[in-house]
């Protein structure tokens, strides 16, 4: 099947059984999405070892993993993992994402930093500069190394953050080549991210090119209203995650996204959610809606959009649907 203009990803849920991954990254290529991104959400699938079962059983689809907690792994053994891929698979796998983490999963394992923003930036400029090459000799706060050469770098890999406040967008503008944009990321919070990176990396001289890959939490049917009742549980789940942030601050509700989480936990809040705020919190509806918030995330700035498709036992019918009347349109 012909590739989308535009990319249009799938972005691959931890709750995937490892089992079924080959299958669903064979049915994503087949449908004709043009990137698999994997998740690694802790303690459920492996982000580097999924990729590399999505990239063993297809063909020509680009492979990236958003994103992986950067405290979980020295950033040699990140970039040791990341290029062993890259230089298995040059044309599909060259984007890295990573992440502070979240700080509940941090803390179980006691790998929270003192400074999250410290150590980040550690953590992506060692990845960077070893992808590319380097030999590192340095101690940081979080992370040193002592005569530490990669045997395979891998130049062509980009390395992303995925991140929400603004202290971290601006120090994703300063070390990234990318950034990806959590679900529930509206086109206007897409917009506010695109143009204070844009704004930073002006200051400090750096090129305008620069990734955005916005994912975002989708089902389409051939019923409006169904498929945006359907997408209403998850939504709810990941706003209670996430509480107030910016993606919310920037529709001028973080208020009543407090509020709405007093009165109870997720069931409550998908029962309570606005109606207007799906507008711009998912990608929901019928196909030609889907094309429309499609296009919406892209005029906003982002380079990629990756759909987080729900409820996941319908993944294979929407991939479908999806790739069948949405793809062509995008």
């Amino acid at each position: 099947m012909e590739r989308a203009h535009r990319p249009v990803g799938v972005f691959v849920l931890g709750d995937v059984p490892p089992c079924n991954l080959a299958t669903v990254s064979r049915q994503i290529e087949d449908n004709g999405f043009s990137e698999i991104w994997i998740a690694e959400d802790c303690f459920m699938i492996s982000g580097f070892a999924s990729a590399a079962i999505a990239l063993a059983s297809t063909k020509s689809i680009k492979v990236g993993i958003g994103a992986v907690a950067n405290r979980v792994r020295h950033p040699a053994v990140a970039a040791m993992e990341a290029t062993t891929l890259a230089g298995a698979f040059p044309e599909r796998f060259n984007q890295l994402g990573v992440a502070h983490g979240v700080p509940t999963w941090m803390k179980q394992i006691g790998l929270y930093p003192k400074s999250v923003l410290t150590a980040l930036q550690e953590a992506v400029v060692g990845i960077k500069r070893l992808v590319n090459g380097e030999t590192l000799t340095e101690t940081g706060e979080y992370y040193s190394y002592d005569n530490v050469t990669l045997t395979h770098p891998a130049p062509q890999l980009k390395v992303l953050t995925a991140v929400v406040g603004p202290k971290s967008i601006d120090l994703t503008a300063q070390i990234a080549d990318g950034m990806l944009i959590s679900v529930l990321a509206g086109p206007k919070y897409v917009k506010a991210v695109r143009d204070q990176i844009r704004k930073a990396r002006k200051a400090a001289g750096l090129p305008d090119k620069f990734e955005i890959v916005s994912y975002v939490l989708a089902c389409v049917g051939p019923d409006r209203t169904v498929a945006r009742q359907k997408v209403r549980a998850a939504a709810a789940f990941y706003l209670e995650a996430m509480g107030p942030t910016l993606m919310t601050g920037v529709y001028g509700v973080n208020d009543q996204v407090a509020a709405l989480m007093k009165k109870g936990g997720g069931a409550k809040l998908a029962q309570n959610l606005p109606e207007d705020w799906l507008d711009w919190l998912v990608i929901a509806g019928e196909p030609a809606d889907a094309v429309e918030m499609i296009d919406a995330h892209f005029h906003a700035g982002a380079t990629s959009v990756a759909l987080c498709i729900v409820p996941s036992d319908e993944l294979p019918a929407q991939l479908q649907l999806i790739g069948r009347e949405v793809l062509p349109h995008v």
